[in-house]
């Protein structure tokens, strides 16, 4: 009964979206990319490479998951080496990285969850193993892979106590869907808590860490970053949101007044974002230009460098030297701070980290990040760590080695997935 319903009102929401959809095509590439795979409609030569196969099925929805799965989609190849690899994602963003991968065989968009769509789309790929990066419940695509045998393994879970609280809305129903998962490997204890509280069977559950524990890689971005800065400071704000950016850029003009050739590279999270970032720098007093617009030398030639393409971020946090992370100042739940702490930097964050509460927290306790406020204690903060070598340097070691604390998640979340190949 309760699939019925869910299918009822998934159905009638879709049916009443339908005369809203050429709107949407017109809107912009974030709503028009992929709208007829996720309609059940795939290219040729992705069905014909994959025919009879039995690929491995990893959904990753975004970039952040995409980058996430790159380790374990090498160490797969490298211990399945005849089993294909087909990505799914739902962002445009996520999609265009994917492509961009090494490993990966193909790339689709993830299909609405409709129950004629899930069907189809599993019917055409006939996947050997489905393996969901992070969190994401989708209850027809997950059942008709139980029903057609297929092992659904949840790698690096995070469920949030917001996301919870939702999905607790209609418990009944959710716990059917979390009985098609064969297993769920969560990113820590209270993830894995959370999600049995949801109904998941309790001998499903593990402990395998979170993949973007995972080691970055050398890059051409990471070669040029140094010539280009040729000497400047520089302050990365990585994965802002709206109502962050002006907070930015109000500490950067108090920063300015005594470090006046510091640079500051703002990268919005939503590549659509990128021409009303655009539009606030062009009101502001900052002398800026896009990433895209200049070559490499000449990245840091004005006070901002906004970072409007996509996969680079990890790269400027590592030449950084001093980092934000966004998506904190505003209730947005914070996003990935182990990109900088991989890299050795000082971490800042506002206070809205629900997303990896008990690291930031960790982080802050063990003094290799500051949480802060508002646009003066982010000047003050960034100020003194440009001030103090030392003290930057000594917060940056401290957050490298609450990354490395660790480094066993690939090998278990690999483990968790090869038990079900």
């Amino acid at each position: 009964m309760w699939y019925f319903i869910y299918n009822v009102l998934f159905t009638l929401g879709f049916m009443l979206a339908l005369p809203v959809l050429p709107i949407l095509f017109c809107w912009g590439p974030r709503y028009r990319d992929g709208l007829g795979q996720r309609l059940g409609f795939y290219p040729e030569n992705v069905l014909s490479r994959l025919h009879g196969q039995r690929p491995i099925w990893i959904h990753a929805a975004s970039v952040g998951e995409v980058r996430s799965a790159e380790a374990l989609i090498d160490a797969l190849k490298s211990s399945a080496a005849a089993r294909p690899v087909l990505v799914s994602t739902f962002t445009a963003t996520g999609n265009r990285l994917a492509r961009q991968m090494a490993g990966v065989d193909a790339v689709i968009f993830f299909p609405i969850d409709l129950l004629w769509l899930a069907r189809r789309a599993i019917a055409k790929f006939n996947p050997s193993l489905l393996l969901i990066v992070e969190t994401e419940i989708w209850p027809n695509f997950l059942r008709q892979t139980y029903r057609r045998g297929v092992p659904t393994v949840l790698l690096s879970g995070r469920l949030s106590v917001k996301a919870a609280s939702r999905y607790r809305l209609c418990p009944k129903f959710f716990h059917r869907v979390l009985d098609c998962f064969s297993a769920f490997g969560m990113q820590t204890s209270e993830d894995g808590g959370r999600i049995i509280d949801l109904g998941a069977a309790k001998n499903k559950v593990s402990v395998v860490g979170s993949l973007k524990y995972g080691a970055p890689r050398p890059s051409a971005t990471m070669e040029n970053l140094a010539a280009a800065l040729n000497g400047r400071q520089l302050w990365v704000a990585g994965s802002t949101h709206a109502g962050e950016e002006e907070i930015l850029l109000e500490a950067l003009r108090l920063i300015r007044a005594k470090f006046p050739t510091l640079s500051l590279v703002l990268a919005p999270r939503h590549p659509e974002r990128f021409n009303e970032v655009e539009k606030l720098l062009k009101n502001s007093s900052v002398d800026f230009q896009r990433r895209s617009q200049v070559q490499a030398p000449h990245w840091f030639a004005k006070d901002v460098l906004l970072l409007d393409s996509v996969g680079e971020l990890v790269e400027f946090f590592a030449a950084a030297d001093v980092a934000f992370v966004g998506g904190s100042l505003v209730a947005a739940g914070g996003h990935n701070i182990l990109e900088p702490a991989r890299f050795g930097k000082p971490i800042l964050f506002g206070p809205h980290m629900e997303n990896s509460l008990g690291l930031a927290q960790e982080m802050i306790r063990q003094e290799a990040a500051l949480e802060v406020h508002d646009a003066q204690a982010l000047a003050v903060a960034v100020s003194d760590l440009l001030t103090d070598a030392h003290k930057r340097q000594a917060m940056g070691r401290r957050a490298a080695t609450i990354a490395a604390a660790d480094n066993q998640p690939l090998a278990a979340n690999l483990r968790l997935a090869q038990s079900y190949l």
